[in-house]
């Protein structure tokens, strides 16, 4: 993203303010229930959209140093990210392929991947190098095709991603760019690889991921939902939307731009007027603010049960050992995390209400646009 972008994006933010009005779609729409309770539903959506498209398995800092490595739960089951000696990523099922059992559980520093069941021994790359008894137990044994179950994985805009689907003869980068599109820029302006990770924090909230999804998509509720805590700080039902590819970005500006004279100055900062939230079709929002990236990270378990995960990036060279920024961290930590439970907590009760099947449908408005054009990307990636 470019600074003649932001400076549109600001303008377009004060002239939402000053007609009164978010970024609308044309007309409302009636919601169908059964989308977020049905079985059937949530399998397909699995199958065709959480198990095919790229996703991010951990930001780059979470890997730091060569020969590391970490466990990650994913829909595609539990994965191995790992560093190896020469700095390259590699991702791996956290599968033995003795007899499945989970090779890792955490994160370290170590040459080896030691299954805690019978020692199989790999290395960082996927390769096995140790079978206790070999001669004996397992005399036919290929250690050459008994290697890690790799998953495609790239290391892109300060993220590893893993692709799932990818078909012969395409190479990585040309896949990742194809499903970020548009978005790319914008994660690239983002500046993840020189981020680190501060701190996670990981719950698990009754209700189906695309009721959280959606929550992220609009601020109209904004001045109700989080009036005692950020409320104050942002325009009341003000954001300019806008969809890129089967992506979202979500400007919602700041009281920064009641400043008078803003429209004649030639650059304005984005991160200075506003914070900017970008969704990345499935899981992935990107809440970009002045110093700061708030990374959440939704993983469906169930029709009505989604584990999420907020973590903190912040910039490389912050000094968490000095106890004045250590504390500074932790308090907008806390902040985002009072106020995305907020949030939350308003998607269980809508959980409930759907299920309870009292409600003939659910319904979003003109300023809801972006919901019914999520949900319209939903259905797209479920034909193909």
């Amino acid at each position: 993203m470019n600074k003649h972008l932001e400076t549109q994006l600001v303008k377009a933010c004060i002239d939402s303010k000053k007609n009164k009005t978010t970024t609308l779609g044309n007309r409302e729409h009636q919601v169908d229930i059964a989308k977020y309770c049905c079985e059937i539903r949530l399998k397909q959506e699995m199958d065709k959209i959480f198990k095919k498209l790229p996703f991010i398995v951990l930001h780059s800092s979470e890997l730091n140093e060569s020969n590391r490595y970490k466990s990650v739960d994913t829909n595609i089951g539990s994965l191995i990210a790992t560093r190896d000696t020469n700095g390259e990523v590699h991702v791996f099922h956290n599968s033995c392929r003795h007899r499945g059992a989970k090779i890792v559980d955490g994160s370290g520093c170590n040459k080896l991947l030691v299954c805690p069941y019978h020692a199989w021994s790999y290395s960082l790359e996927g390769e096995l190098k140790s079978v206790p008894g070999q001669m004996h137990c397992f005399p036919e044994l290929n250690k050459a095709d008994n290697t890690l179950i790799r998953v495609p994985s790239i290391e892109k805009h300060g993220f590893i991603w893993a692709i799932p689907n990818v078909n012969e003869g395409r190479s990585l980068e040309e896949v990742l760019g194809e499903y970020l599109g548009d978005i790319a820029p914008h994660l690239e302006w983002m500046d993840g690889p020189n981020l680190k990770v501060f701190k996670h924090t990981q719950k698990v909230w009754n209700a189906n991921w695309k009721i959280f999804t959606e929550g992220g998509l609009e601020t109209y509720h904004f001045s109700f939902a989080h009036k005692d805590t950020i409320a104050r700080n942002f325009q009341n039902n003000i954001a300019v939307i806008d969809q890129l590819g089967m992506h979202f970005r979500v400007i919602m500006p700041t009281r920064a731009i009641d400043k008078p004279g803003l429209m004649q100055q030639e650059y304005l900062s984005l991160r200075e007027h506003s914070h900017t939230l970008f969704y990345v079709m499935p899981n992935a929002f990107m809440l970009v603010q002045e110093n700061h990236v708030e990374w959440i990270s939704l993983r469906p378990i169930a029709v009505d049960q989604s584990e999420i995960t907020v973590t903190t990036l912040i910039p490389c060279n912050e000094d968490l050992d000095n106890e004045k920024t250590h504390s500074y961290w932790q308090k907008n930590h806390h902040i985002t995390n009072l106020t995305l439970d907020e949030d939350w907590k308003l998607g269980v009760g809508i959980q409930e209400s759907v299920t309870n099947g009292h409600l003939p449908f659910l319904r979003y408005g003109k300023n809801e646009w972006a919901l019914k054009a999520l949900n319209d990307e939903i259905e797209r990636l479920l034909l193909e």
